[in-house]
């Protein structure tokens, strides 16, 4: 019998990782490990006896929320591999300098993190002598994938987190076929916004060439989506970015396996372009994205919905996107995480008056 426990991630948004164990075959693997941020941030409930008997932990994708945990998880005394994407693995080093100050001495040491190949994906990978999985990218963040595991006659969906329309990222589709259970990302599920009216809004507020617009960012890969976007769509301005973004960008030409083909050559003509520039304190007219606020800027927030008139940048599934999913996704249950506990009502009263699915959402899915 294949079973999830839940340790964080679901009536709430952040804390993601769960426990996935087949009790047939004594299987039993850890999908993501991430914190909620905050200060301080909180932690998902990992003891001891849950560390140590975890045989790996596959990581969808390298966001704080989804990884914040592995420190803990080796304290705690896990010992065995960490999976991951190579473009996920590629951005460890700097995550690990980070997590240097918070966890010093030797946990660090502890932890194994591997990746599996690009030519794998969609193909059977045998994890162990019971257990195979499948990946695809998510669309979410360079490196981000979501996985199909299959245990003897059980099977598993992993979303991680999913943008079904990245202008940038390659979004794979999963296998048609149905699973025991399925665990789907519902960040933006309360909310109704579409990727062309998100744009839209967003465009709507940019329109005088000669002012100087700041939209606030962290580094992600919403991020460096809305940057190609806007950078396509107003080819009379310039751009001013943070030196981490321009790093992070560098990444994405060592993976071009995770940018869509018909994007590769605009996208290198966007980093090779002059209007594409460090920012360096200056105040000339142009869009600025930066982590922080800085003064005499038109400040635009794309990460807070009102409603759908609001400038906000969809980055995870939406109402409609959620309810293409569990069409296409089918499984006897469902799990949605990364969505609070208010949010998640509104969700599966709107999935349940929904005729095509009606018969999928019960009460007792409610976790």
């Amino acid at each position: 019998m294949m079973e999830i426990t839940v340790l964080g991630g679901v009536k709430e948004y952040g804390r993601n990782c769960f426990i996935l164990t087949d009790h047939t075959t004594d299987t039993r693997i850890m999908l993501d490990c991430g914190v909620r941020n905050g200060n301080p941030e909180i932690y998902p409930a990992i003891t001891e006896e849950i560390a140590q008997s975890i045989q790996a932990v596959f990581i969808s994708h390298v966001h704080n929320d989804h990884i914040g945990a592995l420190p803990l998880l080796a304290e705690k005394g896990f010992t065995g591999h960490i999976w991951m994407s190579e473009a996920s693995l590629s951005q460890m080093p700097g995550i690990m300098g980070r997590w240097q100050t918070k966890w010093p001495g030797t946990i660090l040491e502890s932890l194994h993190f591997r990746s599996f190949s690009s030519c794998s994906k969609a193909s059977p990978l045998l994890i162990t002598e019971d257990m195979s999985l499948a990946w695809g990218y998510s669309g979410h963040m360079l490196g981000s994938v979501w996985y199909s595991f299959q245990s003897g006659e059980q099977s598993l969906f992993y979303s991680g987190d999913l943008a079904l329309a990245s202008p940038l990222l390659i979004t794979d589709q999963p296998e048609v076929r149905s699973y025991d259970i399925a665990l789907i990302d519902s960040g933006h599920s309360a909310q109704m916004m579409s990727y062309d009216k998100s744009i839209a809004n967003i465009l709507s507020l940019l329109e005088n060439p000669f002012e100087k617009y700041l939209i606030p960012i962290t580094l992600s890969g919403k991020s460096c989506d809305l940057l190609f976007f806007l950078f396509k769509a107003l080819p009379d301005r310039d751009f001013y970015i943070e030196p981490a973004l321009r790093e992070h960008l560098e990444l994405y030409r060592k993976y071009p396996d995770n940018i869509h083909r018909d994007a590769v050559d605009e996208f290198e003509a966007m980093l090779q372009s002059e209007r594409l520039k460090i920012y360096g304190r200056t105040k000339e007219p142009g869009i600025f994205l930066l982590f922080s606020a800085v003064s005499g800027l038109q400040q635009i927030n794309t990460g807070i919905y009102k409603n759908e008139e609001s400038p906000f940048y969809k980055s995870h599934p939406d109402n409609e996107d959620l309810k293409t999913l569990v069409k296409t996704i089918h499984a006897e249950d469902y799990i949605f995480f990364h969505s609070r506990a208010n949010d998640l009502e509104k969700i599966l009263k709107s999935l349940r008056s929904d005729n095509t699915a009606q018969k999928k959402f019960d009460p007792h899915l409610n976790y």
